[in-house]
């Protein structure tokens, strides 16, 4: 059941971005969503690259010979993946604001924070230091 239900939170995410980047009227952009672009694609890059992207998992599941990775944005904050792609949603909203854009993205917003509290635990209960890593990170951004 776990499985069918992470699966089905990952077509959902992707569903969701579509949506927001098939509605965004890309003429439009300008310097501040740019910005969020640049900064997501940032951290992304970072956060593949430090995890490698042999380990890089979309799915809220632990790979067999998976690593606790707490070094380079991960420091940070737990979920660097899905916070990059929140703050590429924050740009896509900035280009082509609608309420229902909006809507989508919170759609996003609580599918990706669903997938976090499964991976939490999923990784809680494989690595025995996590719990101290949840104490000097933070979830998602830095400042929250």
């Amino acid at each position: 059941m776990k499985k069918e239900y992470g699966a089905l939170l990952v077509v959902c995410q992707f569903v969701l971005l579509l949506l927001l980047a098939a509605t965004t009227n890309w003429r439009d952009i300008h310097l501040p969503a740019l910005l969020l672009f640049i900064a997501s694609l940032l951290l992304a890059g970072w956060a593949v690259k430090v995890m490698r992207l042999g380990h890089f998992n979309v799915r809220p599941t632990i790979k067999s010979g998976a690593l606790l990775v707490t070094h380079g944005p991960y420091r940070y904050i737990r979920h660097p993946m899905y916070a990059s792609l929140l703050l590429g949603g924050v740009g896509l909203l900035l280009i082509s604001f609608s309420w229902l854009r909006l809507v989508t993205f919170f759609a996003l917003w609580l599918v990706l924070y669903l997938k976090v509290r499964i991976e939490e635990k999923l990784l809680a209960d494989h690595f025995p230091d996590y719990f101290l890593y949840q104490q000097r990170s933070r979830m998602l951004f830095p400042w929250f």
